[in-house]
């Protein structure tokens, strides 16, 4: 911090252990740095390795949005061919609607039913029809597209 021309400030309640994240620090943490006296020094180097592969994940996501979904005025479409063909679909997918408040139940339903229409024969397993919903938005099935939008 102070090499990016900032100043130190301590704040008052980092001493007080009423926070989570400060009776982590506080109680737990000198635990950890007593039985591994390296522990601080390794979870620093730990978290700027999960910081990396955050990146990666958000550039993997972002590569492969832009050839799946597509935005209209009212809706965001997914296409389900390209999706289902992805690595890491359901990573995809999450991302795709992660800000949409779908819980984990219904996300769970809607990849089963993915997976069964990536793994059965072909025209065994009909998406068309399938609604999920979400306090705020609904996901509609079509043939080959989902289609997320707001609700009215």
């Amino acid at each position: 911090m102070q090499e990016n021309g900032h100043r130190w400030r301590e704040d008052r309640t980092n001493a007080e252990n009423e926070a989570k994240r400060n009776k982590i620090r506080n109680l737990v943490f000198p635990v950890f740095a007593e039985i591994n006296p390296s522990f601080i020094k390794t979870l620093g180097e730990d978290m700027a390795r999960i910081r990396q592969t955050d990146d990666i994940a958000d550039d993997y996501f972002a590569e492969a949005a832009e050839k799946i979904v597509k935005a209209n005025d009212n809706s965001l479409e997914i296409s389900v061919v390209p999706l289902l063909e992805l690595k890491h679909w359901r990573y995809v997918l999450w991302r795709t609607l992660e800000d949409c408040s779908f819980s984990a139940e219904t996300f769970e339903k809607l990849c089963g039913l993915l997976e069964r229409y990536r793994t059965q024969p072909l025209g065994t397993v009909t998406l068309s029809g399938k609604t999920f919903q979400s306090p705020a938005y609904v996901l509609k099935a079509r043939r080959k597209v989902l289609v997320l939008s707001k609700k009215l």
